[in-house]
């Protein structure tokens, strides 16, 4: 009996960052299936006694404590970022900051600005969130409202502290409130010192109040929703739905309201099947570079390469557009062209331009599978999908065909995925005890997820692993460091130790179509208890030269896993080497 099949299907998702491509926007999702709980019990009882049992140990890293003038420089080089309204570069840079300086309140505040500037603006580029708060009624999203804040009574991890996260929703509502292009949207006819005007009374008002409970929150949000009605003729429903997202996108950085399109380019992106070109992208605001071209994709058939920059999509210009904007370009149905206008790297003058057909494209979860001398085997696994598993048994027999006796398993850019497949991929090496234990609101599903023994790989293990490496990466390398089955070589990983839920919404919906919530409901921790959140898994060996590397992937910054022309001239696999032979 597989691991899989233990589980109770019960899914949960986590996003460990998003990877913005051409594919769509392409996020890379954890799925968690809960463990039967009566069955773990009768096989580790010691693990299931009643609560408290079990308490997260201490960090074995200790984390550098922020310092003030360092806190300080950080927020004025994001100013350069927020002045150009660059929000996913600033998001970018505080969220790499936050991990340096041990998670500091005040750069995880201004993170938090930076990201509801970031969402109002994605929201408002998105047909299906527009007609959403154009074609529901106030009744329609007063149930979603409902709805949503019932998830976060009962599902989210931790108890919701309701007077904070109201305070959050009307920031995210005032700072829509300022943006041209959302009141445009919006429909208001008042001038913008209006609009001024009623922000400042709203926050006057809201100040003095105390919210206790989701009661309260109603109450609040639908006065100051119908206030923005009678005083600057604004509908209630947007009011409702840009407060409504705001507070879900306030509880931690990975919980997010999903528009329709987004919800289902979350369930797309579990199987490994998308349409669009094949190339993963990263914008620099002057044009989108091609970091990556999927090989068989549209793109690679068209001619596009690595380090290509596309100027404009069906003659809309890339200029100024970050990551996420600007892959919507090139979003389509299966079948349709996408006229671009490409520059090749080191040809300026030489712009030419292209169509490429969009189509159904396969991605890889493996991505290498080679063998590295006549006895090391090596593996690159870029994310964890449906297919994980079955791609990676298939690259270990063919590599144990051709003599492997020890493998490299390269984990390094790899961002995360299907926290159930994780789990399955840690099995896959591990033959017996916990492989990772969760902690969530309910205690009952605080059971460990178990190895069984049917079908390990016994070889010995080197695993590479970097500061992109999360998530379900994370799960995997901890797993193999604490039961002692592979030496870990590179960086300390990227900490990300919490398990999202994906809620598809009943009410809300437009034309048939759901949005959603990206949830957190877990926090996940090592075999032994270490947590992963904020510290992530320290190497057995440090990695300290890596100049061959070029980092293209970090969660939340729209990047994707880096390349190498020589795996012999990379440092991590010179350094696994050495302990391979």
């Amino acid at each position: 009996m597989t691991t899989a099949q233990r589980y109770n299907r019960r899914q949960c998702y986590g996003a460990a960052g998003l990877v913005m491509s051409a594919l769509g926007i392409v996020l890379s999702v954890l799925v968690a299936v809960t463990a039967d709980v009566k069955e773990a019990a009768a096989q580790t009882p010691a693990f299931v006694t009643p609560r408290p049992q079990f308490q997260p140990l201490q960090q074995g890293t200790v984390l550098p404590q922020a310092n003030k003038e360092d806190i300080d420089k950080v927020i004025q080089d994001a100013r350069t970022f927020e002045a150009q309204s660059r929000w996913a570069d600033a998001m970018t840079h505080y969220e790499t900051a936050m991990r340096l300086h041990n998670y500091d309140a005040n750069l995880m505040e201004h993170y938090r600005i930076a990201r509801f500037h970031y969402d109002v603006n994605r929201r408002l580029h998105d047909t299906s969130y527009i007609n959403l708060i154009k074609y529901n009624k106030l009744d329609e999203t007063a149930g979603f409202f409902n709805e949503v804040m019932e998830c976060v009574e009962t599902e989210y991890a931790d108890a919701p502290n309701w007077d904070v996260l109201f305070r959050n929703g009307i920031h995210s509502v005032t700072i829509a409130f300022a943006d041209a292009h959302f009141c445009n949207k919006a429909g208001l006819q008042v001038t913008p010192e209006r609009v001024k005007e009623f922000t400042a009374e709203m926050q006057a008002i809201v100040s003095r109040w105390e919210i206790r409970n989701r009661e309260d929150m109603k109450n609040g949000l639908f006065h100051i929703a119908e206030k923005a009605k009678t005083q600057i003729g604004l509908n209630p429903v947007t009011v409702i739905m840009e407060f409504t997202c705001g507070v879900i996108n306030s509880l931690d950085i990975y919980s997010t309201y999903l528009t329709p399109r987004q919800l289902s380019d979350q369930f797309s992106i579990i199987s490994g099947n998308l349409v669009g070109l094949g190339v993963e992208l990263r914008s620099d605001n002057t044009s989108l570079k091609i970091v990556r071209v999927i090989p068989g994709s549209p793109a690679e058939e068209g001619g596009l390469k690595e380090g290509d920059r596309i100027l404009s999509v069906d003659g809309i210009s890339t200029l100024g557009r970050d990551t996420d904007s600007a892959a919507d370009l090139l979003q389509g149905s299966e079948g349709t062209a996408a006229r671009l206008v490409v520059r090749r790297q080191g040809l300026e003058k030489q712009d030419r331009q292209i169509s490429i057909v969009r189509k159904q494209i396969d991605v890889p979860s493996v991505e290498e599978a080679t063998m590295l001398t006549d006895k090391v085997g090596y593996v690159r696994l870029t994310s964890f999908q449906t297919k994980t598993v079955a791609e990676l048994n298939r690259a270990m027999t063919q590599l144990h065909r051709q003599g492997m006796k020890c493998l490299v398993l390269d984990m390094r850019g790899n961002p995360g995925g299907l926290f159930q497949v994780g789990i399955e991929v840690a099995n896959m090496f591990i033959d017996s005890g916990a492989i990772v234990r969760t902690q969530g609101r309910d205690h009952s599903l605080d059971a460990p997820f178990l190895a069984t023994p049917e079908n390990t790989w016994r070889m010995p293990l080197v695993a590479l692993i970097d500061g992109d490496s999360a998530s379900a990466a994370e799960i995997v390398a901890g797993a193999l460091r604490d039961h002692h089955r592979a030496v870990l070589v590179g960086k300390r990983t990227y900490g990300k130790g919490t398990v999202q839920k994906i809620l598809p919404l009943r009410s809300g919906m437009y034309c048939g179509e759901r949005s959603g919530l990206k949830l957190t409901v877990e926090k996940f921790y090592s075999p032994k208890g270490w947590a992963y959140s904020g510290v992530g898994v320290t190497p057995d060996v440090l990695v300290q030269d890596d100049k061959e590397r070029v980092t293209l992937a970090k969660p939340i910054d729209g990047k994707v896993p880096y390349r190498t022309t020589s795996r012999l001239d990379d440092t991590f696999i010179k350094e696994a080497l050495k302990l391979a032979n």
